[in-house]
């Protein structure tokens, strides 16, 4: 098998013009040098270089290997140079899964924002409710909500996720309007999930932290978050939906948030890539991008002392850069 260390050994031997500069050069001693050159003559059965007390010759044999090896060594030191470079460098295509839910301007923005940062990154959003194999589908980050699908996945947690219970103006202008948890039974129901099962909705009481579970009765089930969303907007019922994704939409004035007094129990938002190992800085910095600018809203979100407040931050988020 071919030693490259061998090869680059004698073609420095041959560009020096002897075994001790090269040694010099190569910071080596001069009989490691020549042993290296001796190995490499033995591996491919043929003298490449005739030896004499003062000088060394090639051989014809010599001659052509090294006329044919220089330029391919050169290459192949090129293309390591090159991926060395890359390896330090954000550049090239950034695959990330992403739940249907994220797809709101949050995440347009703060896409927008790091291509800004990194303009030789090219992003590849793939948004969708399966459950993704990042490593078969070649994927570099998955973006989730919960638990993770694969527990050999490295995780970075971004925030608590808060979901938000609400309407449309329009459906509500048709039923009483619910004062307390208990309510919502006899309310008509959007349910995001799979099978007949009676929709759970887990409240806390923001101060007292006292949980009430009320089951409801579900007139439409979807597997497909966006098709709950538009349901909602459209009167079908009440609906649970992630604020990232029903946000622009309470702002709007398009869905109304039922309750002041308790809230949903919040989910861990997490980024998820393959291996800590060699990572690619268009990975590591795309991570360390997000958790910034998602902790700056998250400390903005604290600060705010009301739910106006906290709408005004996401449309201050919300609104393009000029």
């Amino acid at each position: 098998m071919l030693d490259l260390n061998q090869l680059a050994v004698f073609i420095r031997v041959v560009d020096e013009g002897s075994f001790t500069s090269a040694g010099k050069v190569l910071g080596m001693p001069k009989s490691r040098v020549s042993r290296m050159v001796a190995d490499l003559e033995a591996s491919i059965g043929c003298r490449l270089l005739q030896r004499s007390t003062r000088q060394l010759h090639l051989t014809e044999v010599g001659a052509e290997y090294y006329d044919g090896c220089r330029g391919l060594l050169s290459g192949i030191a090129a293309v390591h140079e090159r991926v060395s470079d890359h390896a330090h460098d954000a550049h090239g295509l950034l695959r990330i899964a992403v739940p249907m839910f994220a797809g709101s301007g949050v995440m347009g923005h703060y896409l927008a924002r790091y291509q800004q940062q990194y303009p030789d990154v090219r992003l590849e959003i793939v948004h969708t409710e399966r459950q993704i194999n990042l490593i078969e589908e070649g994927f570099d980050i998955g973006v989730y909500v919960g638990e993770l699908p694969d527990s050999s996945l490295i995780a970075r947690t971004l925030m608590k996720s808060d979901s938000v219970l609400c309407a449309s103006p329009r459906y509500l202008s048709t039923v009483s309007t619910p004062k307390s948890p208990e309510d919502l039974s006899q309310l008509r129901c959007v349910k995001v999930g799979e099978g007949s099962q009676a929709q759970v909705y887990q409240l806390a009481h923001r101060q007292t932290q006292h949980v009430m579970t009320v089951k409801v009765e579900p007139n439409i089930t979807t597997n497909l978050i966006a098709s709950a969303l538009n349901s909602a907007l459209h009167g079908a019922g009440i609906c649970e939906l992630p604020y990232l994704l029903a946000g622009e939409y309470v702002l709007s004035g398009h869905l109304v948030p039922l309750f002041d007094e308790w809230e949903l129990k919040p989910q861990a938002l997490s980024l998820a890539y393959p291996s800590r190992e060699y990572l690619p800085q268009k990975v590591r910095r795309f991570i360390d991008f997000i958790v910034s600018e998602v902790a700056e809203l998250e400390k903005q979100l604290l600060q705010a002392n009301s739910p106006e407040q906290q709408s005004w931050v996401f449309s201050r988020l919300l609104q393009p850069e000029l």
